[in-house]
This record gives structure tokens, sequence and C-alpha cells, in this order.
């Protein structure tokens, strides 16, 4: 087989995926999958994947050209890399291009210099240890999560908790003091406040806030990433604080990052904030984002929505982002810590993205063929290294 054609035998196993294919293009495809390693490569992927809508109509239209010399400049073979014979160049090509085509996030221009796309994978999670609300006089509240609502009492409130949501009434007499809302890692979790607010928080991360907001302003503090739907009430300002910055909205839509420990980045979607780091202030406009570090510098770019929300819908995209950022967030998202055997392999640098929704092994096998990282398990802990 050519490696030309390889769009249309990706458009065929889509079909043959999606139950479209017809009988003499399935036996075809079959004896495909039998006698070419790269191509029972993209099928074993395609099998791991979720069906995209509009995904057969996306590989048609890709101009066949440019996507195979976009993906050819990617595939350099540099001389501190291990070499691949033919079969591997060819398996690689093929599952960068089933990464492109699986996710409506790969665009036109997405590839960067020096950068090897990736996708990762991991599964639902229904029902985790660690998703709990801890009440202001300390009682802890387990939640569920991905199952059907349920009613829980917590003193004279009344939770309704469930479908990765929660909601409560509370009157004012019940806002004394903080809870706590804690989202262990492979989760997201939506908390609807008392104002009317919505978060959407982020795996392994908290949210301190009382059940009623009382006094002149609306107060809560963030660890890890959130996204805020602020409802307006011009006479009580909302606060987020974080370790680093306090946050002040009167109705807006914004998202949080203070997963790490030196720089917190407020991104604004609409409306207006703004943004405190010791004796510093930045205003946002719908666009932009500024990132503090703990030094009270800050610096302000504008950023893509779809990319900085895209962990609402279980995606984590990056653009010639570091090994060692990239398993930073799969520590949070999939609940395994990880380690370098090879320190250098820390700082390669890579552009792709990781997807909850299913496995991690298919994120390692593009990793070990795209990235010549190796891994191994022991006990809890993923290993990295070198490939030999």
């Amino acid at each position: 087989m050519m490696i030309e054609n390889h769009e249309h035998i990706y458009q065929l196993l889509l079909e043959k995926r999606n139950g479209t294919i017809s009988e003499a293009d399935d036996a075809r495809v079959a004896n495909l999958i039998d006698t070419h390693e790269e191509i029972a490569l993209m099928w074993r992927a395609l099998k791991q994947s979720y069906m995209t809508p509009g995904e057969e109509t996306f590989w048609q239209e890709i101009d066949e050209n440019a996507a195979w010399n976009n993906v050819k400049s990617q595939l350099t073979i540099r001389s501190r890399r291990v070499k691949m014979n033919r079969t591997l160049m060819m398996a690689a090509a093929i599952t960068v291009l089933v990464a492109l085509a699986i996710s409506a996030i790969w665009r036109s221009g997405i590839w960067q210099k020096d950068t090897a796309p990736l996708v990762a994978t991991n599964k639902t999670v229904n029902n985790a240890p660690g998703l709990q609300l801890q009440l202001a006089n300390g009682t802890t509240v387990a939640l569920p999560y991905n199952q059907p609502r349920q009613q829980i009492t917590a003193g004279d409130v009344q939770l309704s908790a469930g479908a990765k949501q929660l909601r409560y009434d509370a009157n004012t007499k019940t806002g004394e003091g903080f809870n706590t809302l804690t989202v262990p890692p492979k989760m997201d979790y939506k908390l609807a406040l008392s104002d009317g607010t919505e978060v959407w928080l982020n795996a392994t991360s908290k949210l301190r806030f009382p059940f009623a907001f009382n006094g002149d302003k609306r107060e809560v503090y963030l660890e890890g990433e959130g996204y805020f739907n602020v409802a307006k009430n011009d006479g009580q300002p909302f606060i987020v604080h974080t370790a680093h910055t306090d946050i002040t909205v009167l109705g807006t839509t914004f998202n949080v990052n203070a997963y790490n420990e030196e720089v917190t980045t407020t991104s604004l979607v609409t409306g207006k904030v703004l943004t405190r780091s010791g004796d510093k202030e930045v205003t946002l406009k719908p666009g932009q984002e500024v990132a503090f570090n703990a030094n009270n510098k800050f610096s302000v770019d504008n950023f893509d929505t779809d990319e900085v929300l895209a962990w609402m819908r279980g995606l984590y995209v990056f653009h010639n982002t570091s090994l060692e950022h990239i398993a930073a967030v799969i520590e949070r998202w999939y609940g395994v810590k990880v380690v370098f055997d090879d320190p250098s392999l820390a700082g390669r640098k890579f552009t792709g993205g990781l997807e909850k929704l299913q496995t991690l092994d298919y994120f390692l096998e593009t990793l070990q063929i795209i990235g010549d990282v190796d891994h191994y398990y022991d006990k809890d802990v993923l290993h990295l290294k070198l490939k030999k």
C-alpha cells in the first residue's frame, strides 16, 4: 500500500467503526488490517476513540497534499533521535493524522516547528473516591459523581448532588463560615452558588465558599482551575482569591488557572475583571488573559477561548509544551504519579492534546512512536525514559 492513500484508508476505517461501510469495502479493509502494520495501528487507535460529529466530512475536505507535507515536516528524523524504519515512519505519520482527524480541535495551522502532535485518552470514572464537601463545622460529606441526582441533608442545608454537579438550598443564616468542595483527579465538577453564580472546577481543584453571601462582597477561594459565570450584582462585587491574585468582578465569565504555584493565569471571556497581585492591578478586556508570577510580575496576552476552555469538554490542548508540564496534567487527570528516569526528557516539547474520556494507553503508544519515549509502571507510578 502506498502511503499517499492514507486519507482514503482512514475514511474507510471511520465507516467501518461507525457501521456505515459497504460489504465490499469492509472485506478490503479487513485484509489491509491483517497485512499492514500501519493500518492495524490506525484501526486500533480508531476503535479506542469516540465518534466525532462531522469527522467523515472533515477527512473528505482536508487538503491531502498539504496535510501530508505538514506531517512529514514534523517527522523529520533528527540526529538526536532514534532512527525509525520505513514501517514505523508510516505508522507514526498515520498516528499523527488520526490525532488530527479525531478531534475538531485540530485545524489548519496547529502544527509548530520542533513539536510532535499527540493525543491521549482515559476512561470515564463514575465513582472515584475523594469528591467531597467539607462543611464549615468540619463535617465531611461524600458526593456522588456521574450518577443520578441525590438529595443530601447537611445540617440545615439541603444538597442536590449528582450528574457531575452540586446545588443547594440555604438561607442567610447558613452563610457563616466557608465550606470546601474538593474535586479529585480524573474528574471535573460544576457548582451552583446561592447568588446564581456557576463554577466549573477542573480535576485536582478546590473551592472554598459560603452557603450564602452576606455583607458587601461575595468572596470565594480557588486552588487549581475553575471557570466562573458570575451572576451580576452591582452592589456586591464577586472576588476570587488565589494564592497570588485577587480577581474582582460584578458579572462576567472567565477562567482562572492557579495550578502552578509560581504563575496564576486569568482569562476573560465576557465582561470585565480587575486582577490584583500585591501592588499591581490589571483590568482585562474580553479575549485577554493576564499571567501573574509569585514576584507580582505579569504579562497580558490574547488567548484562544476554545483552547483555554477545552478542559470543560474533557480536552487539554498543548502547543510546543514541555513533557514536564504535560506530565503534571497527566497526574491531575489520570491520578497517576509520573517520574522521569531520564531528566532530559522533561524539557522535550510537543504539540497535541489529552482526551480525558478514554484510556491513557494510546497517548503512551503515540509518545513512544513519535517522541522516542518509552514507559513502564512500578506499582502506581508511571516512569518515562528514552527509547533505546
